[in-house]
């Protein structure tokens, strides 16, 4: 059977809620978007649950979704093992993978207080700090890996005898700052000895960044230190069914983001990167659109991720966010011309107000060459996908909408 090309762009954190300074619209709703408006118009729009109803997502579950996991599979997801995957780190059985952070701390009377989960987002600074801390000698047989990967973000690799993943994280998580930083403990007394080897490795760690050239120059510029790791998403080597490839149909993903690249990788998909595509407001949006279009020469169907929106909104920065949408339909325009399934969604809304994640339903729209102009004026946001053309329902049905247009 023939089927259509497709390209799926998947926009991390594009739901938001009203913000004040835009006359309570959000800043899909206040940027400028006629690409956008022009697709929904002519297809279908709507609102989606990534994982369900007043359910909050992180990325790797909200993307994991659209990238076909099956919704039996997510329990099972835990943040290090993909971010190992991104990382191109291959797991050995009784390894346990970490997502990790570099992070600010300040001393405080009972321990320290984490002031900043991502170190003012360090970026070039975290190569040479992450090679400081690359690989380190936890005793008892027990070693850790240490990986960069973009800007604060990292992965940590324990490997060694006797070691279990139920354990608890180091990373506070979106709390207000500063907080208290957590010590890593045992879910089950078979993880004790494993939660000890994570609070070793944060006090090796704390005192080799501490006294690192890197952190004295940032410090005496005034910037935030990155004096700190911390870890979540303990998770043992893992597999995970997909049901794009499970049809026998071949994909694509284009992505900055390690994340995401660790989601494709363990799905078997072809991951497609580049210098430019990075998981900011400075990747190439036009050079990642003219990938993801070359990819379709060989793929059924290819996923083009955007980052920058979820980093901004996490940044509070709601006028950033705005202005890279207005960017990103600018880059959508080839799109109009192309004889293709194009789908767009999000994997969680990212609140510009308070900078976390939120249970609201995300904006997507869905067009196929061809289709009759259901409506003749659309403005694609949050609230008119309420009242759009598709009935709200879950990342998993929206993917099979998407794969049954392509018939």
């Amino acid at each position: 059977m023939s089927r259509r090309k497709c390209i799926f762009i998947i926009v991390d954190g594009l739901g938001d809620l009203p913000i004040p300074a835009f006359d309570n619209c959000t800043p899909l709703e206040a940027a400028r978007t006629p690409t956008l408006d022009r697709l929904a118009a002519a297809g279908v729009y709507g609102p989606i649950d990534p994982m369900g109803l007043g359910i909050t997502p992180n990325t790797d579950s909200g993307t994991g979704m659209l990238l076909g996991m099956f919704p039996a599979d997510a329990e099972s997801l835990k943040r290090g093992p993909v971010e190992a995957a991104g990382a191109r780190l291959v797991l050995r059985d009784g390894d346990v993978a970490l997502r990790a952070n570099f992070a600010s701390i300040q001393p405080a009377k009972t321990g320290f207080v984490v002031t900043d989960r991502r170190a003012g987002r360090v970026r070039h600074d975290a190569v040479e700090l992450g090679c400081a801390i690359r690989q380190l000698d936890l005793g008892d047989g027990v070693s850790a890996q240490f990986r960069n990967t973009e800007q604060h973000r990292g992965v940590l690799v324990l490997s060694g005898p006797g070691l279990s993943a139920a354990i608890t994280a180091t990373d506070p998580g979106e709390v207000p700052l500063p907080a208290p930083l957590p010590e890593c403990q045992a879910l089950e007394p078979a993880a004790g000895r494993t939660a000890e080897k994570v609070n070793l490795f944060t006090r090796m760690v704390r005192e080799v960044l501490e006294k690192h050239p890197v952190n004295a120059t940032r410090a005496a510029a005034g910037m935030q230190t990155a004096n700190c790791v911390i870890v979540r998403g303990a998770g043992a080597p893992v597999s995970l069914r997909n049901v794009i490839t499970g049809m026998g149909l071949s994909a694509a993903l284009v992505s900055g983001c390690n994340t995401v690249r660790g989601l494709g990788r363990i799905f078997g998909f072809e991951i497609i990167t580049d210098p430019r595509f990075t998981a900011d407001v400075d990747t190439d949006l036009d050079a990642k659109m003219l990938a993801a279009l070359a990819a379709l020469r060989q793929h059924d169907l290819c996923f083009l991720h955007i980052k920058a929106p979820d980093i901004c909104a996490h940044d509070r920065q709601p006028e950033a966010k705005r202005q890279f949408i207005e960017r990103l339909d600018k880059a959508m325009v080839p799109l109009l011309r192309q004889d293709l399934v194009t789908a767009l969604a999000a994997d969680h809304s990212t609140d510009s107000n308070t900078g976390m994640h939120t249970a609201d339903p995300v904006p997507a729209l869905l067009h196929r060459p061809g289709s009759t102009m259901r409506v003749t004026v659309v403005k694609f946001g949050e609230k008119s996908c309420g009242e759009g053309t598709m009935p709200r329902q879950t990342s998993s049905a929206f993917l099979q909408r998407v794969l049954e247009y392509t018939l």
